[in-house]
């Protein structure tokens, strides 16, 4: 009895954190007047890479892309034990310079920092191995911009991408934002003008939709009420010296989560005016596992990251975080989202030995069943009003594909989170990459002038 109780409550919780993040998505003013621009602010693009020879090229290309002029790109090579370095030097035809670094962050020796003879304003520095908190690090060190932008080495930015988080520090108290990071095997055409497809294997369709749902409905919610849990380690934006007033990122295994809530403490003891923010027309395009075994790395790493915040920020909730952003860490992203997944798993095993209340929780699913097919189809139509538009055949193939997401990937995700959940309680620091392919190019990619 006592279980059903509990289930209930969640299965409660978790129609109204639904409902929240399917509503206020519909009826957000997606028209309403962009601010004007007063200020051009200088960005520094900063990329940790460790061994990141198979995408690094990409990246590159689409910071060349930008139409944006001040701006200046900064690779930090993290003591990469692969052909990474010597990649860069044939690559951007690198010289040896002089440049001051900010001592007022740590992070492992810099060897050497270079200047491309190609594009000026792409810079690249040797250090030794620190892992991807330490290199960010060094790279805010280098950076002397206004606003520093963190980027997976192999994110591909939309050529508006800079403009348009320029565009949101234009608003007021504007401290710090999240873009929106699309998965690169779902599109194909000129970069310049890029289509969504929904023929891709069945693992990159389940995460194709699920990155859709979480950047545009999820985040755009949480923005909303000013409780975004996360700005995404692929691609966010900082006022530089606010990274500066807390101490720079913190070597773990999820330092854009913990780097969001940092920035959370800051606000909530220094200046409740200030707000992070979510730029859903800033977009950048990253590789996925196109695996469940790598699928598995990744998401096992996430969900200790996620455990790792939360125990260390345990002093923080509704105490030095806001209420509302308190409610949606450990509500949302805690209850629901980790220590639902175990008796969701693990239902189906009790109901082989008492299936007394069988009929309860098949409604209790049924429900959610049809929340997650409501879900998908405003997350189909939001993502259209952002220039993710389907054809009519890749419509059909999602809807078709709707049932084998919900009952058969979203299980397998919950029992990754478990998996994470009790593994980094023995491997808490474990970084199991991933290794992507660098096989995806798109018609009119630059180069580097």
């Amino acid at each position: 009895m006592v279980f059903l109780y509990i289930s209930f409550a969640i299965f409660t919780a978790f129609v109204i954190f639904q409902t929240i993040y399917i509503m206020i998505p519909l009826f957000k003013n997606e028209k309403r007047k962009r601010s004007k621009i007063s200020k051009q602010y200088s960005f520094s693009v900063i990329v940790p890479a460790f061994n990141e020879k198979k995408v690094i090229q990409h990246c590159i290309s689409g910071f060349c892309t930008q139409n944006y002029a001040n701006a200046e790109l900064i690779l930090v090579n993290d003591g990469s034990t692969d052909d990474t370095m010597i990649l860069l030097r044939d690559e951007l035809d690198l010289k040896i310079i002089e440049r001051k670094l900010d001592s007022r962050l740590k992070y492992q020796q810099i060897r050497t920092i270079y200047q491309s003879k190609i594009n000026s304003s792409i810079y690249v520095v040797d250090k030794l191995n620190g892992g991807k908190a330490d290199a960010l690090n060094a790279g805010i060190a280098l950076s002397t911009q206004e606003i520093i932008i963190t980027l997976d080495a192999d994110c591909y930015l939309d050529q508006n991408s800079i403009n348009e988080m320029n565009h949101k520090f234009q608003e007021e108290n504007v401290l710090a934002c999240g873009g929106t990071v699309l998965i690169a095997q779902a599109f194909e055409g000129h970069i310049q003008n890029l289509r969504p497809t929904f023929k891709i294997k069945g693992v990159i369709k389940y995460q194709f939709l699920q990155y859709l749902t979480a950047f545009y409905l999820h985040k755009r919610a949480q923005e909303t009420l000013e409780a975004i849990t996360v700005i995404s380690g692929a691609f966010g934006a900082f006022r530089r010296e606010t990274l500066f007033n807390i101490q720079g990122f913190r070597r773990t295994i999820g330092e854009d989560m913990d780097i969001t809530l940092k920035l959370h403490k800051w606000i909530k003891e220094n200046n409740e005016k200030w707000r992070i923010a979510f730029v859903p027309t800033a977009s950048c395009y990253t590789e996925c596992p196109d695996t469940l075994k790598d699928m598995f790395k990744q998401r096992v790493r996430w969900q200790k990251a996620f455990i790792e915040c939360l125990i260390h920020y345990r002093k923080c909730y509704f105490n030095k975080f806001s209420i509302r952003f308190s409610l949606f860490f450990l509500v949302d992203q805690f209850i629901i989202g980790t220590m639902n997944a175990f008796p969701v798993v693990a239902t189906p095993i009790l109901l082989l030995f008492n299936t007394s209340h069988v009929v309860l929780l098949l409604l209790l699913g049924i429900g959610a069943t049809f929340l997650f097919i409501y879900q998908s189809i405003t997350t189909i139509y939001v993502s259209s009003l952002h220039g993710v538009k389907f054809s009519m055949i890749d419509t059909f193939r999602i809807f078709f594909f709707l049932p084998i997401e919900i009952f058969f990937f979203r299980m397998i995700n919950l029992s990754f989170v478990i998996y994470g959940t009790m593994s980094y309680f023995y491997k808490p620091q474990s970084w199991d990459k991933f290794e992507r392919s660098g096989n995806i190019s798109w018609k009119g990619e630059k180069k580097y002038e």
